[in-house]
């Protein structure tokens, strides 16, 4: 799904920074706090004090702990095992924010599973999906274990759905547009284009400005100009999220019912154009947000109690409707608000 003439270009160290902080918890900050002196373990052990790393721990056949590693402080001396219903302890115990505990022969066994199952041509995405889903198998086989289990219930996605979401979300010989703003100023922003099935460029702020020239300031309309700007320089576009630094921020970490309906509706985010999965999403938000809201205004009322019903008939029409949530089985913006607030959580807030 990516070109390997990709172009990736338009992004200096801070627009780029800025775009990952979107998704990567206090990553400003921690490019900001001093290095420190020393390569050993016990010299970060003195900075860091919360919860942070992955604890790994390798079992036999009769759950003796046969090796265990943190992934920030090294090897685990002298750990014992309780159970998989001691997972919480054991990464507190630790100093951990994750705890994976995994039979001996297991990354063998997943190794020689995604070996077998890979085929030539497959690109880096479908790879990816093979080795999921095989550490999926041996999580369901009881061979794994892991706390927490954040994507437990997600479904695995075959590479078909994945690229009819594709289809959806990016159509070729189309473009997606985001841009952020600090105030008047565009804070970070990115174009894709695909083409031939592939994305070929990625372009960030920098190459954008080339295209656009300076700016008025306001970013309710200067989205115009850089949607007239990106139609000229690379494709037709099929979305455009334009929005504030804060509310990128909270949106992408809110999966309450109705947060993305109400802020397209007040003009806190514009998606201009708006394809029509993207208003099936939405309406689908605003149905949800009204059936959480008529069973908080029907309380123990009975005679009412049958709005929340058609609420959720008129959602679950509203779902037939080809969206990106439909073709993969899950939703992807829900379960990345999720992700994000546990990452915060694990990283000592936002």
């Amino acid at each position: 799904m990516i070109s390997e003439d990709l172009r990736f270009e338009g992004f200096d160290a801070r627009s780029w920074t800025n775009l990952i902080s979107l998704f990567a918890p206090n990553v400003v900050s921690r490019l900001d706090r001093e290095a420190i002196g020393s390569d050993a373990p016990e010299a970060e052990e003195e900075l860091v004090t919360d919860a942070r790393g992955t604890l790994v721990v390798v079992l036999d056949d009769r759950e003796r702990v046969l090796k265990a590693m943190h992934t920030r402080h090294g090897r685990v001396r002298e750990l014992d095992y309780l159970g998989p219903d001691q997972l919480e302890a054991m990464a507190a115990q630790h100093r951990a924010s994750r705890c994976v505990v995994l039979r001996e022969g297991v990354a063998e066994e997943i190794g020689e599973r995604v070996a077998h199952r890979i085929e030539r041509g497959d690109d880096y995405f479908a790879q990816l999906l093979v080795v999921t889903r095989a550490v999926r198998e041996m999580s369901e086989a009881g061979l794994l274990v892991t706390w927490p289990r954040t994507m437990g219930d997600v479904p695995i996605p075959t590479i078909g759905m994945v690229r009819r979401a594709l289809d959806s979300v990016l159509p070729d010989e189309h473009a997606l547009v985001v841009v952020v703003w600090s105030r008047t100023t565009p804070w970070t922003a990115l174009v894709l284009r695909r083409r031939g099935g592939l994305v070929d460029l990625v372009a960030g702020p920098d190459l954008i400005a080339r295209w656009t020239g300076p700016l008025g300031g306001d970013w309710r309309r200067d989205y115009r100009v850089i949607s007239e700007a990106v139609e000229r320089h690379v494709a037709p576009i099929h979305l455009g999220l334009f929005t504030e630094r804060a509310t990128a921020r909270a949106l992408l970490r809110e999966y309450e019912p109705g947060a993305w309906a109400r802020a397209a509706a007040v003009r806190d985010v514009i998606l201009h154009p708006t394809p029509p999965y993207v208003a099936v999403a939405l309406g689908a938000d605003a149905v949800r947000a009204a059936a959480r809201e008529s069973a908080r205004w029907i309380g123990g009322v009975e005679a009412l109690s049958q709005l929340a019903p058609l609420a959720t008939y008129l959602r679950s029409r509203v779902a037939e409707v080809a969206s990106v949530t439909a073709t993969l089985g899950f939703d992807p913006l829900k379960l990345l608000a999720a992700w994000l607030r546990r990452a915060e959580e694990d990283a000592g807030g936002g």
